[in-house]
């Protein structure tokens, strides 16, 4: 077992995928989760905190590649995974709207976080969720059109996550700053059982 302090960034960082396996529920959060989660960021920030924990994550590191994309099967935090995942979407989006804010840099955002860059097919994403979700999250990482009437928690919070950003209670580097800050502790748990 393998359990580190670190944020957001430092847990998609590098060629990795983390997966959500089908036994797992649908991503549940809703807006008042998100509200919870926005306020701890603008709290962040206003007041100059150092950081802020938000839980952990727990997966298990599936078989190592010699190439390709390191794959993780996420046990516990799905819900704050995706949560984060759709507010990277919101920044990354509005730094593209507005090219002229130069404080956000959305292609870091995109390969980086959200996207393994130089992958094809399902190893492209960073997070790859289950069913109808997976399909919803790669639409909106590629802003591909969400078809009309289509209803789902991802879309109603990355609207509202886009709808905090574009109000400016915070700047769009601040944001991307606290998001830095947000501490979870990631837990890898080992494929191979000791006998």
């Amino acid at each position: 077992m393998d359990a580190r302090k670190g944020n957001i960034f430092e847990i998609l960082n590098g060629n990795k995928q983390f997966l959500i396996p089908v036994y797992q529920r649908y991503y549940s959060w809703d807006i008042e989760q998100c509200r919870r989660l926005w306020n701890d960021i603008v709290d962040m920030q206003k007041r100059n905190k150092a950081g802020h924990f938000v839980g952990s994550i727990v997966n298990i590191a599936e078989q190592a590649m010699p190439t390709g994309v390191q794959k993780y099967m996420i046990i516990d935090g799905q819900q704050r995974m995706t949560t984060l995942t759709l507010l990277l979407l919101a920044l990354r989006d509005y730094a593209i709207q507005h090219p002229e804010d130069t404080t956000i840099n959305s292609r870091r955002i995109d390969n980086m976080l959200l996207k393994n860059e130089y992958e094809v097919g399902d190893e492209r994403y960073k997070l790859l969720l289950t069913e109808t979700d997976r399909d919803i999250l790669i639409r909106l990482v590629e802003s591909k059109p969400i078809p009309d009437g289509t209803k789902s928690r991802l879309i109603d919070n990355y609207k509202f996550f886009s709808g905090k950003i574009a109000d400016r209670d915070l700047q769009p580097a601040e944001i991307y700053e606290s998001i830095g800050k947000l501490q979870i502790v990631n837990i890898t748990l080992d494929r191979t059982i000791p006998g």
